[in-house]
């Protein structure tokens, strides 16, 4: 095995080298610069194909060769450990239903991108740039241009809790080095590894584990394929150990196998949206999406160009955003009412009610309305019908919906 030079920053780690290519990828040359919408419940991983900005245009292999080297890592991750496996970005395509890849053509030259460690926060900032700035995404990079460094195969960093974290691989850092394991190299570093209190850490390299050259986070790579190598070896370090330190087993951007998801149904009474801050919901009419159990959500209702929200009902409650836990199926109603709702007041006998704010054949919904019932010389207020109850001669009625209300006076 080479021995080659590592480099470290303080937001990343670098992997360095002594690949096969995808059979396909249902989106074909599908290009796009977005993210596309978000079929996947919960935090997940993103996957970018970049270029310089006077590089080929490759993206139809390269996409190809992304699709297939995320779904062997995947296969290789469940197979190290059956109960979890990252949690990938899918969209709906032409093709059918497989992971999500954008092409982002950089803002820069590939003379730009000179040295594995300012390249790196180089394409981190033009990616942050091209709107990759979800929180809730770790983003998976090929960068298809020109080796960046000798003999680096990638460079990754990112927080245990916090996105978005990017990984990138060098596609001509190190031809003879699988990408799929490069990838899984770089995914465990934006995703927080070598955490704080790992043993094994490398001495004057605390971002890999030097314990066992068979380690996917093993500073150098011998070119063995991902098959060969261990998610953290003896688990005593970043991935299923003991307790004491940070787990990437814990990592909310995992997903579990081993127990059935949970659902989240959201129902609706009028006109508007409701979406979450993690990715999953975003609905204008009654859905339900699966999470894994423990999940937690924030729904954020929103009306439309003539509706406002006005409460939960069901699993939540209120008239703002909702927390839900999902540790079993969990169902929520949002309310939705016009912005201007239809006013009828009317006196039966002699009297009159004044209004406060004036009142007119519509008023504005859910503001405060107060109402009180004033009798004409010999008569007396005997109590309300409608929207007010009570014989009490002031009513503060609720203004969401439509508002009939009659005072009803008597002789003394």
């Amino acid at each position: 095995m080479r021995r080659l030079a590592l480099l470290v920053i303080a937001c990343g780690a670098f992997w360095l080298a002594p690949g096969a290519f995808a059979s396909g990828w249902c989106g074909g040359s599908d290009e796009t610069a977005v993210d596309r919408a978000d079929v996947v419940t919960g935090r997940q991983v993103h996957a970018i194909v970049a270029i310089p900005a006077d590089g080929v245009d490759k993206f139809a292999a390269d996409a190809a060769r992304l699709a297939d080297d995320l779904g062997s890592l995947e296969t290789w991750w469940a197979g190290q450990d059956p109960s979890r496996d990252p949690r990938l970005d899918d969209a709906d395509l032409a093709g059918g239903r497989c992971v999500d890849i954008s092409f982002v053509r950089l803002l820069s030259p590939s003379s730009a991108y000179t040295g594995a460690s300012a390249a790196f926060d180089l394409i981190q900032r033009e990616l942050f740039a091209a709107g990759f700035t979800n929180a809730y995404k770790k983003y998976v990079v090929y960068y298809d241009g020109p080796s960046v460094e000798t003999d680096v195969c990638g460079t990754g960093g990112g927080d245990f809790d916090a996105g978005p974290s990017f990984a990138v691989v060098w596609l001509a850092g190190c031809p003879d080095v699988p990408a799929d394991s490069v990838a899984a190299h770089e995914l465990l570093h934006a995703l927080g590894a070598l955490p704080a209190g790992a043993p094994n850490a490398c001495a004057g390299d605390a971002g890999h584990p030097c314990d066992s050259a068979s380690d996917i986070l093993y500073p150098f790579s011998s070119g063995a394929p991902l098959a060969q190598l261990v998610l953290d070896v003896n688990h005593d370090d970043y991935y299923g150990h003991r307790p004491g330190w940070l787990d990437i087993r814990s990592s909310p951007w995992l997903h579990l196998l081993d127990v059935p998801p949970v659902g989240l149904t959201v129902a609706f009474s009028g006109a508007g949206t409701v979406s979450s801050d993690l990715p999953g919901v975003s609905c204008t009419a009654t859905c339900t999406t699966q999470w894994d159990p423990g999940s937690q959500v924030m729904l954020a209702p929103d009306g439309t160009a003539t509706s406002r929200f006005v409460r939960w009902t069901g699993g939540c409650s209120g008239n703002s955003i909702c927390s839900v836990k999902l540790d079993g199926p969990v169902a929520v109603s949002a309310v939705f009412g016009p912005l201007r709702i239809p006013l009828r007041i009317t006196a039966v006998g002699k009297g009159a009610v004044r209004c406060t704010p004036r009142c007119g054949k519509t008023f504005t919904a859910g503001n405060p309305l107060r109402l009180k019932a004033v009798a004409a010389t010999g008569w007396r207020f005997s109590g309300w019908t409608g929207g007010c109850r009570g014989a009490r001669p002031t009513c503060t009625p609720g203004t969401d919906f439509a508002l009939s209300v009659r005072a009803v006076f008597r002789r003394r």
